[in-house]
């Protein structure tokens, strides 16, 4: 199921079951641990080899994720910032506007900041964190619209919840006490999404779900650098 999960969530080129994954979406957690660490390079570089090359975080951040979760966040941005009566067909626009490329270079110059000023644990316990605001959202929403989104939420619940927390409760325990603000945050900006979207959407689709995985990442990181 890891390698189905990485397929899935990452540009990483490995075979996966998807089928077999929307019924065990609690994996998403424990990839997040792979995907993290990945991200996490430059600074164990920098710690263990006294070379800090963490000026390319951002580069390790892309190899490790991706750009569909930030082509999520570019959507949610566009349809953040259209007019009232088009912000569902903004969403479903392919073509980005100026409202999205304004959030995305927004998005980058502060995760730059933020992953030059954290340690590894506390890059790994975000992306768990990503990771489970994106199942947290897809348990507790309905899908605006049927494709990918809608496919993989159909079995998302309260098991995968469950399943998914012993990766969050240890990571949490080793970056410490900022981690109770970091998981608060996340859990509002969750349902701050959530409702938004249903007020404006009816609902939640991939992008949407993308763009919570990306604003959790950097609001969690963004709490450890206070």
């Amino acid at each position: 199921m890891i390698s189905s999960s990485i397929a899935f969530l990452t540009p990483i080129p490995v075979k996966g079951d998807v089928e077999k994954l929307r019924r065990n979406l609690w994996v998403f957690t424990y990839t997040a641990v792979i995907i993290g660490l990945i991200i996490a390079i430059p600074d164990f570089v920098r710690q263990h080899l006294g070379v800090d090359i963490r000026f390319l975080a951002i580069a390790f951040y892309i190899a490790a994720e991706g750009i569909n979760h930030i082509d999520g966040l570019i959507d949610f941005g566009d349809a953040i910032f259209a007019p009232e009566s088009r912000k569902r067909e903004a969403l479903k626009d392919t073509n980005t506007g100026a409202g999205g490329i304004a959030v995305a270079i927004i998005y980058f110059i502060l995760l730059y900041h933020a992953l030059q000023n954290v340690d590894a644990v506390q890059v790994i316990f975000s992306q768990i964190a990503a990771k489970y605001s994106m199942l947290l959202i897809m348990a507790a929403s309905r899908p605006c619209w049927g494709g990918m989104a809608s496919y993989m939420m159909e079995f998302a619940g309260l098991r995968d919840l469950i399943f998914a927390l012993p990766p969050v409760a240890v990571a949490g325990y080793l970056t410490g006490v900022k981690t109770v603000c970091a998981l608060f945050f996340a859990i509002l900006l969750v349902f701050a999404v959530k409702r938004y979207s249903d007020m404006k959407f009816g609902g939640i689709n991939g992008d949407v779900i993308g763009a919570t995985n990306c604003l959790t990442f950097l609001s969690s990181l963004l709490i450890f650098t206070l």
